[in-house]
Order: C-alpha cells, then sequence, then structure tokens
C-alpha cells in the first residue's frame, strides 16, 4: 500500500537524512591562545564544524579549510537514508517493514551516538562552546517521523488481521 501516511513518513525522513549529509551537524568554538612568558592570553576564537563527511575550520579570514574526513559518519548517514527510501516498497511484507524500520532507528541512534562521540573527542582541544547544528535537528526529525511510520504499519497489519478474522 504505497499510497499509505507511513510512506510520507518515511519519504520525509530519508530527504532529512540526505539533507543532514549535507548540512553541518556540529559546532565548535575554539579558543586559541597566545602565550606571552608563561601566560597564555586568549586571542581569537575560531569555529570548527563537524559534517557528516569532514570536519571543517574556519581561519580568522573567514575561509573554510578541512581539516580531516570522516566517512564512517557520513555513510551511515547516507546508507540510513537509503535504508528509509527502500522500507517504502516493502510494503507487502508489513513485518520485514517494521523490522527494517526498527534497524534503522537504531542507526539513527548510533549516528548521535557518534556525534556526542566527536563532540566529547573535541572537548580536549580547548573547546569553549558546541552548538547544535541544523544536521543534527535533522537527524532527530527523521527518528520521529520512523517512529510515526512504525505506527502506522501496526495500523495496517492490524486492520489487514481484522479483515482476515471476518473471512
Amino acid at each position: 500500500m504505497i499510497q499509505r501516511i507511513q510512506t510520507v513518513y518515511l519519504l520525509i525522513a530519508s530527504i532529512l537524512l540526505a539533507l543532514a549529509a549535507y548540512f553541518p551537524l556540529i559546532e565548535f568554538q575554539i579558543e586559541v591562545s597566545e602565550f606571552v612568558g608563561q601566560t597564555s592570553i586568549p586571542a581569537y576564537t575560531q569555529n570548527a564544524h563537524l559534517h557528516a563527511f569532514s570536519v571543517q575550520l574556519c581561519d580568522q579570514t573567514g575561509t573554510w579549510t578541512k581539516l580531516y574526513t570522516i566517512w564512517s559518519l557520513g555513510i551511515a548517514t547516507v546508507i540510513a537514508a537509503i535504508v528509509d527510501f527502500v522500507i517504502i516498497f516493502l510494503y507487502k511484507n508489513r513485518k520485514l517493514q517494521i523490522k527494517t524500520a526498527h534497524y534503522s532507528f537504531l542507526v539513527k541512534v548510533a549516528l548521535l551516538a557518534a556525534i556526542g562521540y566527536f563532540t566529547y573527542i573535541m572537548q580536549g582541544v580547548d573547546v569553549t562552546k558546541t552548538i547544535p547544528q541544523i544536521g543534527t535537528l535533522f537527524i532527530v526529525i527523521a527518528m520521529i517521523f520512523d517512529w510515526l511510520a512504525v505506527k502506522g504499519i501496526r495500523k495496517d497489519e492490524a486492520l489487514v488481521r481484522s479483515i482476515d478474522r471476518i473471512r
């Protein structure tokens, strides 16, 4: 039943995850200090963005440079988006659709855990502020849409079972 509401939920979740792969996930404000004698004086603040595929640093002139590439986080985000899109076409096997949606939800939880881990790692680099960005919000909203889709799939399964009982 491709015209059901869970199709819309899964499509929105897939689009949100594709956008999360593009937009920044976390912004770090890093305080750079200069040493005068043996004391350090805060000189300026740099911004760093954690994206799904890289960590980028903004220097004083405003140009962004890629510090390093993170393949695991980016690939997991893209796979989660593809899985959410593929779940739409599993409508003939609702049990598999629910199971796959649960796995997709767990992948999103793992993505948020990885983002938390990178945030924890960055705390050792004189980070003064950690600001979640729109990409992280997209992942959380995609999780909500996954939950709504599972709820809709379960309603369909209950409807089919109730009609089978009548026969």
